[in-house]
């Protein structure tokens, strides 16, 4: 009886492992992702981002950007990108940031970082303090190249591009924490990261930390398909750090293939609220000073 326990335990366990290999190969590409550097850790800078609700994944991932925002910008810079999105059940091999029967399909809430050097300071602010929306946009295009160009999505815009605002965004001047932030709120079009099975220009790394969408997936979206992101960035820019921090929220709608407007993802907006409110910044070398407690 005892040998039959354990056996069954045993394929137990080698069952939910393999149900849940999509959640393990997730929390095992964002762990590594997290002990590689970063110019946030180089720079003694920590971002915490407080993820205790909702469906979102619990681990951050932490991103070296600096990059991708040195091929956007036409010149180097340093910067790192810290986010979370839409997480796993063990009954699917594949996120809910790739699942459009989500709420948090192609959601993302987090934080970034950029650096001062002789070629720039104070990047996403004038010489007056003022945010510029341009290069607020800037980082999000970074950030969208990785994710499409992981996912080895075809889609760019006519000048290279992969994000395209719609109109201007609206400048809010937000007082917190005894700082002074500033809120950008727009929207803008690109493409889904969504795809069914394998594509050939593709990373492991992007399969690997939003898992594999079967290739006989019915969902009512095709690859790669158009989406329209709303956003909300706080930016500050810190003379101490010599350094801009921002922290922001994006979520979809779309047109699924029914020719149906698909707005789920406002009803994660509430939630993004919530812990982009909390979101700090903290010095190594100042514990204690954090920027958006």
């Amino acid at each position: 009886m005892g040998r039959l326990l354990l056996a069954l335990l045993a394929v137990s366990a080698i069952a939910s492992g393999w149900l849940g290999r999509g959640l393990v190969k997730s929390v095992g590409i964002r762990r590594l992702a997290a002990v590689l550097p970063n110019p946030a850790k180089r720079h003694g800078l920590d971002i915490n981002i407080p993820v205790d609700r909702g469906g979102w994944t619990r681990l951050t991932l932490k991103v070296d950007l600096s990059r991708t925002l040195s091929e956007v910008v036409g010149h180097p810079m340093e910067a790192a990108a810290y986010s979370h999105y839409g997480g796993f059940t063990l009954s699917r091999v594949y996120g809910d940031f790739v699942n459009p029967d989500s709420k948090y399909y192609q959601a993302w809430i987090g934080a970034y970082v950029v650096f001062d050097n002789e070629r720039r300071q104070h990047f996403g602010f004038d010489d007056q303090g003022h945010p510029i929306q341009q290069e607020a946009l800037d980082v999000l295009e970074a950030d969208q190249r990785l994710v499409l160009g992981g996912a080895g999505c075809p889609n760019k815009f006519p000048d290279g591009r992969r994000v395209r605002l719609i109109g201007d965004m609206t400048v809010t001047e937000v007082h917190t924490g005894g700082e002074r932030w500033w809120r950008m709120d727009g929207r803008a079009e690109t493409w889904s990261a969504y795809h069914r099975g394998d594509s050939p220009e593709g990373h492991w790394r992007s399969s690997a930390g939003y898992g594999r969408v079967p290739d006989d997936a019915a969902h009512p979206v095709d690859d790669f398909h158009p989406l329209t992101y709303s956003g909300s960035f706080w930016m500050l820019y810190s003379p101490e750090w010599q350094a801009t921090c921002a922290k922001f929220y994006i979520y979809p709608e779309y047109t699924d293939r029914n020719g149906l407007r698909v707005t789920k993802g406002q009803q994660v907006e509430g939630e993004c609220q919530a812990i982009v409110d909390r979101i700090t910044f903290t010095k190594a070398a100042a514990r204690g000073r954090a920027l958006g407690s």
